[in-house]
């Protein structure tokens, strides 16, 4: 009796491994922590509505990865700190630099759509989310890796494989640092330090890359389209908090925080 019960016991335990091992359970998994942990901090209807935002904007990186014909892998949700888009590394600057501005752009995409759902029905919680989606991409935008942000930087520094360049880039992070705090977004300004000593951090290392470097044109490109998005995503978050949408502040106070 005993053996059979060990053996029972032995099939239940090779059975979990095997469900444990497979990519669909544990990709459903991780959404179930995430849904049941935001439900508890915030509720069901602004659990679901995160996990939108987050499916969506990485959903932007994988079909920038399939566009180049990279393979890919899924997207990951990670319990209390987002997601992920999962695939095999870009093989130029340039890949690198679209691929990390397609889940914001994506975002953006979602949060003007919202907007104007807004605009149309005055539901309180449809303009919510536009806020909402705005400051989590705007979030990701932010230029530390390996947020999309410091992705971007770091393919327009290593691409430039110029001292002019660097320090040119160096220059204008300063400039933009000032701003953020003169404007009183805080916590831009806060994070924009912690970039800038990244991008400190790789003057001995920024012409030893070997991906293809993106042309001069590509570099001004790259970072008009970067500061462009992020420009997008704050006038969002403070027109739809001029509107006085209550509880749309919550996301300025974030930025001034």
């Amino acid at each position: 009796m005993q053996t059979n019960n060990r053996a029972r016991v032995g099939v239940m335990i090779g059975i979990a491994l095997k469900l444990f091992k497979s990519v669909k359970v544990i990709k459903v998994a991780l959404v179930a922590m995430a849904l049941s942990g935001w439900t508890i901090m915030l509720s069901f209807e602004f659990a679901v509505t995160l996990l939108g935002i987050l499916m969506f904007h990485e959903y932007g990186h994988i079909r920038a990865m399939k566009h180049f014909g990279i393979p890919t892998k899924g997207i990951y949700i990670i319990p209390f700190v987002g997601g992920i888009a999962v695939g095999d590394a870009p093989k130029t600057h340039w890949q690198d630099l679209y691929i990390s501005m397609m889940g914001p752009v994506f975002g953006l995409v979602m949060s003007v759509a919202f907007f104007i759902g807004f605009l149309l029905t005055d539901n309180h919680f449809v303009g919510l989310v536009a806020s909402v989606s705005a400051l989590i991409n705007l979030v990701n935008l932010l230029p530390i890796y390996p947020l999309d942000g410091g992705r971007v930087i770091k393919a327009l520094v290593y691409s430039g494989r110029s001292r002019f360049i660097y320090v040119g880039l160096v220059v204008i992070s300063g400039l933009l640092i000032g701003y953020s705090f003169t404007a009183g977004f805080a916590l831009i300004g806060f994070f924009g330090i912690m970039g800038l000593i990244d991008l400190l951090g790789d003057w001995n290392r920024f012409d030893q890359d070997p991906k293809f470097k993106l042309s001069a044109y590509g570099i001004v490109f790259g970072l008009i389209w970067y500061l462009l998005t992020a420009a997008a995503l704050v006038g969002m978050i403070v027109w739809v908090a001029a509107l006085e949408l209550p509880g749309s502040e919550l996301a300025l106070a974030v930025l001034n925080a």
